[in-house]
């Protein structure tokens, strides 16, 4: 069986995502701090299927008012259930651990206009190896941040992930995030020179993402820099820094490689073309 779920299903959906903690840190995140129901003002609020085997939730498929579907199942027999909704709902992308998306890809990709399909690597790092320049200032964004961040966000979702974004979204993604969820730049010079944020996490683990450098100012060490300081304030909280990266991304796998990250699993981001 399969239905939408509602806020009386939390306790449910947190005993599920406690079983597949490291799998499905994005449903996590998201339930604890925008809840269950989708309130459509909110990003990161969704319409969430829930899968029931018997009595028991064995598979949940969002999708999130910013775009993304992020499916996990147990079992297979969530499988043409979720497709058959994928199929009629519309939204941008589909990630999460490649034996998960890959099978509801293979589903659904004739149903859809696929724009990319993207080989990632999921890494979590237990054996952590600092990095610091002298020359790097850290600034951390709060509630009260200026025009110049918002334009160096902006540039860095273009240029850095081929994502268009208007100056009110950044906007309203800055102010709903958590304490939990750290966004950094960091400053050379007076010039902001790249960025990097916790972009989710659970109650083990803190998820690393948007690790974006100038383009001018890469090969400086500035990535490797930004991300060792998320991965100290996540080792503070006594949690796991985790991150996803392309693989043909060499710069940045060594770079995460140096500070200790290792792979995890295989990691799948579908890109979906959408008549907007």
């Amino acid at each position: 069986m399969i239905r939408l779920l509602t806020q009386k299903d939390k306790e449910a959906i947190l005993a599920y995502l406690g079983r597949n903690e490291i799998e499905t840190s994005f449903l996590y995140g998201n339930v604890i701090e925008f809840g269950v129901d989708n309130n459509p003002e909110i990003r990161r609020c969704a319409d969430y299927y829930g899968y029931f085997s018997g009595e028991e939730l064995k598979g949940i498929l969002p999708f999130y008012n910013l775009g993304s579907c992020i499916p996990h199942y147990e079992e297979e027999g969530a499988l043409p259930l979720f497709a058959e909704i994928m199929k009629k709902r519309s939204f941008d992308i589909i990630l999460g651990m490649k034996k998960v998306v890959e099978p509801l890809y293979f589903q659904i990709k004739d149903h859809k206009e696929i724009e990319s399909c993207d080989e990632s690597s999921y890494y979590i790092n237990k054996d952590f190896k600092p990095y610091q320049l002298d020359e790097a200032a850290f600034i951390n964004i709060d509630q009260n941040f200026g025009e110049a961040i918002v334009d160096f966000v902006v540039e860095a979702r273009l240029k850095g992930f081929n994502h268009r974004i208007t100056r009110e979204e950044v906007k309203k993604i800055l102010l709903q995030k958590s304490p939990e969820e750290g966004y950094i730049l960091l400053e050379v010079n007076d010039q902001f020179v790249a960025q990097a944020c916790i972009q989710t996490y659970t109650k083990q683990f803190s998820q690393i993402g948007s690790v974006y450098t100038l383009q001018e100012e890469r090969g400086k060490g500035y990535c490797k820099a930004i991300v060792s300081e998320l991965c100290n304030s996540i080792i503070s909280k006594g949690k796991i820094p985790t991150l996803s990266v392309k693989k043909s991304n060499v710069p940045a796998v060594r770079a995460y490689g140096a500070l200790g990250f290792k792979h995890y699993d295989d990691y799948l981001i579908v890109k979906i073309k959408v008549n907007k």
